[in-house]
């Protein structure tokens, strides 16, 4: 990578890059007030080729010792970099070794309390298994300690892990850069009293480290910080895992839906038995009677008949003496000479609208009316008339309050009894998930390897195995967010699903960029603290020439790197 470390000075802020981000101001100062543009007068046109010639050599003289391993293609690009942006590009190269790209983001570590005089045996969330002799831990004087020490571990075992860490992926051997396909990757710390300690001599502290990747061919290293770059300390020791164990998960897990099971059968009919229980007590409660129809009162210049009405047809009606039929002002046949005629038969039906009007059909020989009418009432038969209903209508109201009130009792019985079934069926679920869960993730330790190996001092370690860059196409690419807007971005990162790796590419453009296009694929950068990516679907459109290529902006903030793995389907 070529960053060029310095422990002691402080780090510049993406703020502080901004606010000097003034290209007004770098032209007044060049430019005189008043004065003749430099590029006007004689003696510049004469030095032209020997001024583009001296800035083609401060280019190639910049680039040469950045972190990119990757040749220039278009230096033409690099002469267009404004001065921001060399200065953020310096400003990247002067980050410590390890430098998480996404801040607040990051594997975090498991903290364990130990007793240095005695030692311990530590067991990882990932079922690998730590083990820390006794009198393990002396300070940075090379005291002995003792009491209690907190021993900080982490593992990463994927792109994603490695990506948030910010710990470089990149091996350089004898010159030649090599990425790390990974089978395991470790940190680990030691504090007592707030101050780092460190291993005691003579004394290793032994990992069985839990890997996907059961290949031979990984070497065992160590970062080293300050030279940015790995130290190769031998080979790991890889055994399988307990086939005892995946024999008897084998023999023990049985995928069966916990619907078919008798316990949740069980209340699935305690349920059936619940509704039909309410459904009968509400059948047994008093119905009360029908409403009564209140009667209306006779309008002034309407047209009414007198008509004896079938007590036994419409008995909501005959309750009402001197009642009224009043014509509907929706029929568009009648006359007022129909009162002069002595009908031979008159009949009346309900009408459309149930118990409020009526359909009058009116018979004289080959003559037939059908009359749309409304019961009402006049005078004092409509006072009658009320009084009658109220009377009735306060006996209906009465008795429906109490059936309601019945019908909420019953519905509340019944909805209590619903939530405790529901209730123990989500208990009996989620002991299954858990039973599941639990079972599963051994198999999954039963179907790994164990990666182990001691070591000797505190810091980053990785089963590591070199690899070069992927190859299918090869291209140059501009990054640029959804506005069309060039990113002010460092680090590219490809991610090969093929590959257990981070592939980096450094500055955009990406002089160099290539990847498998048999694989899936994936790009990350960060700008700002803002992640991009370039989807897998995308990398379709690359060929071999120079790309444009438009990154996704991440507008989910991550509160942990599960939630990022779940988010690019990890």
């Amino acid at each position: 990578m070529n960053r060029k470390v310095n422990l002691n000075r402080p780090k510049i802020s993406s703020e502080e890059i901004l606010k000097r981000k003034n290209f007004d101001s770098v032209l007044k100062q060049s430019v005189l007030s008043g004065a003749k543009p430099f590029f006007k007068k004689p003696w510049f046109l004469s030095g032209v080729v020997a001024l583009t010639v001296a800035l083609v050599g401060t280019v190639l003289l910049t680039t040469k010792n950045t972190k990119s391993d990757q040749p220039l293609v278009n230096s033409s690009a690099q002469v267009a970099d404004s001065v921001a942006l060399q200065a953020f590009y310096k400003s990247e190269e002067a980050k410590p070794c390890i430098s998480p790209p996404i801040e607040g983001l990051n594997v975090r570590y498991t903290t364990y309390k130990v007793i240095a005089e005695k030692g311990a045996t530590l067991n990882y969330k990932t079922g690998s298994v730590i083990t820390i002799p006794k009198n393990a831990f002396v300070d940075e004087k090379g005291k002995a300690l003792n009491g209690e020490v907190e021993f900080l571990y982490r593992e990463f075992h994927d792109a994603a892990d490695f990506f948030v860490s910010g710990i470089p992926m990149t091996y350089d051997s004898a010159g030649i850069k090599y990425q790390f396909e990974s089978a395991g990757m470790i940190e680990v710390l030691a504090y007592q009293n707030g101050k780092q300690v460190n291993i005691a001599p003579k004394k290793e502290i032994s990992f069985e480290m839990v890997s996907d990747q059961n290949g031979a061919q990984y070497n065992f290293y160590k970062l080293d910080t300050l030279k940015n770059n790995w130290t190769c300390l031998g080979k790991d020791k890889v055994k399988p895992s307990s086939v005892a164990t995946k024999n008897k998960l084998s023999e023990t897990i049985e995928i069966t839906k916990l619907e078919e099971t008798p316990e949740y059968i069980n209340l699935e009919v305690k349920k059936v038995e619940a509704k039909k229980e309410k459904e009968a007590d509400l059948v047994s409660l008093p119905q009360p009677a029908k409403e009564p129809l209140k009667p209306a009162p006779y309008k002034k210049g309407k047209y009414t008949f007198n008509i004896e009405v079938d007590a036994n047809e419409f008995p909501e009606l005959t309750v009402y003496k001197g009642l009224l039929f009043e014509v509907g002002d929706e029929n568009k046949n009648f006359n007022k000479s129909m009162y002069d005629i002595i009908w031979d038969e008159a009949t009346i039906k309900e009408g459309a609208i149930a118990g409020l009007n009526y359909n009058l059909t009116l018979l004289k020989g080959l003559k037939k009316y059908d009359l749309v009418v409304y019961p009402v009432f006049e005078g004092k038969n409509y006072e009658k008339a009320m009084l009658s209903y109220q009377e009735k209508f306060n006996k209906y109201k009465s008795t429906l309050d109490k059936r309601i009130v019945e019908e909420k009792r019953i519905e509340e019985v019944y909805q209590a009894k619903i939530v405790a079934f529901k209730a123990k069926q989500e208990a009996l679920l989620k002991a299954n998930r858990e039973r599941m869960d639990k079972l599963y993730k051994e198999m999954e330790t039963a179907e790994k390897v164990i990666r182990m190996f001691s070591v000797s001092s505190f810091g980053v370690f990785n089963c590591d195995h070199p690899s070069v860059y992927p190859t299918g196409v090869v291209c140059s690419a501009s990054l640029k967010n959804d506005l069309n807007k060039k990113l002010m971005c460092y680090d590219v990162y490809l991610v090969d699903k093929e590959k257990n790796g981070l592939f980096t590419f450094t500055k955009n453009p990406v002089t160099r960029l290539s990847f498998n296009p048999k694989s899936k694929n994936m790009l990350w950068t960060v700008e700002s603290g803002v992640l991009y990516w370039l989807k897998p679907e995308q990398f379709s459109s690359i060929t071999g020439a120079a790309k444009e290529l438009v990154l996704n902006k991440v507008n989910q903030k991550f509160e942990t790197v599960e939630e990022m793995k779940a988010y690019f389907n990890f």
